[in-house]
């Protein structure tokens, strides 16, 4: 046998065995993810997937929270890439999905409205984060907001014409161009959508939100409005500036990170090919790869990797934990993807102080929503 036939082979030898592997991790992390939606709970709803809160920016499961956030996420994902499952894969994904809708009139708005909410609207709410913010200002809750909603939409299946319903109702919750105190001048002036359905609650913007929104548009195939353009104008000059670096807990309140941004980012643009955003594309792989080079956090590296696969390019290899770590190493990671930023509704230069000095900020963790992104990055592995 010739020098180059053995060096085929073996090419061929080590894709099957790293295909072979990746297929069995992908096996078990979706039926991990399934085994984690709840059965039955004294605190969790059934078929909710666990979630917790810590003041500090470290996985704990002392405080736990039902949210329907995570459910349609992991939705979210798992319809993204349902046709590269196998069949008794697809069927773990429509049990997971099944479990999901029947959630999603828990935390519907109560009074006719077509909105989704982060939190249970079902039951009398108690505020998770502090004892004493209640105290101060009588019954505490957040309002429905535009990410929850438009995942929730598509976690429900929602037709068109409720997709376009809802588009012309967030046109009501975009900032009328005032100059905006809750964000820096550069910002203030942009008439694009709100994070909140909410009249009484300031605006406040989060680029990752805004791609979600994107997102959604673009999925429904909905015409541009002048929120829509704003918000991806917004987007851009985030990037331009380079705040989604500097500033990106200000920038993005709810998501906090480039790392994350740079997901959010990447999924709207392997959703629409917005002339805008392509031509910012090197800039942006360059920075997933040099935040991917600088982080040592495994969930993360997952993240920026699956954030360049989205943008066609190939990533460094990562050094996967093993079938038994992944509970501690992807499960109970620290790094939170949501949170809760009680300073984001505060006006200038308040709201910077507080983020920057970390106060009344809560991360949110949820160990299979932690699953569902290193089940994605296998899934974005995989050739088409």
């Amino acid at each position: 046998m010739t020098k180059k036939l053995l060096i085929l082979f073996y090419i061929i030898f080590c894709g099957l065995k790293t295909f072979s592997q990746d297929s069995a991790y992908i096996n078990f992390l979706l039926k991990r993810v399934y085994e984690q939606q709840v059965k039955s709970d004294a605190f969790f709803m059934p078929g909710i997937f666990p979630s917790y809160i810590n003041r500090n920016k470290k996985f704990s499961a002392k405080k736990k929270d039902n949210t329907i956030f995570y459910n349609v996420l992991t939705d979210y994902v798992l319809s993204d890439y349902y046709n590269k499952l196998t069949r008794e894969n697809k069927t773990l994904a429509d049990s997971i999905h099944i479990n999901t809708k029947k959630l999603l009139p828990s935390f519907k708005n109560k009074k006719s409205r077509n909105t989704y909410n982060y939190w249970r609207t079902d039951t009398l709410f108690k505020f998770p984060y502090t004892w004493w913010i209640p105290m101060l200002r009588g019954h505490v809750t957040l309002p429905d907001d535009m990410d929850d909603t438009v995942l929730g939409l598509l976690a429900n299946d929602a037709p068109d014409s409720s997709a376009e319903a809802m588009h012309q109702l967030m046109q009501q919750f975009m900032h009328d161009g005032k100059k905006l105190k809750t964000t820096y001048s550069t910002y203030s002036n942009y008439q694009t959508y709100s994070t909140w359905f909410g009249k009484k609650v300031p605006v406040v913007f989060d680029v990752c939100v805004l791609s979600n929104v994107l997102s959604f548009v673009e999925k429904y195939h909905l015409p541009y409005t002048h929120a829509d353009s704003a918000a991806i104008a917004l987007l851009v000059k985030t990037i331009e500036t380079n705040d989604y670096i500097k500033h990106s807990e200000f920038v993005s309140p709810y998501y906090g990170k480039t790392s994350l941004i740079l997901y959010h980012v990447s999924r709207l643009m392997s959703t629409a090919n917005i002339e805008s955003l392509e031509k910012l594309k090197p800039q942006l792989v360059n920075e997933a790869r040099q935040q991917l080079n600088n982080s040592n956090n495994i969930l993360e590296q997952i993240i920026l990797s699956s954030a360049l696969i989205k943008w066609g390019e190939k990533p460094k290899d990562i050094q996967l934990p093993s079938i038994n770590e992944i509970g501690k190493a992807i499960e109970q990671n620290s790094l939170p993807f949501f949170i809760g930023n009680i300073p984001s509704y505060l006006k200038q230069p308040i709201k910077e102080n507080m983020i920057n000095r970390k106060m009344l900020m809560f991360y949110h963790y949820c160990p299979a929503w932690n699953d569902a992104l290193l089940l994605e990055y296998l899934l974005l592995k995989q050739k088409p």
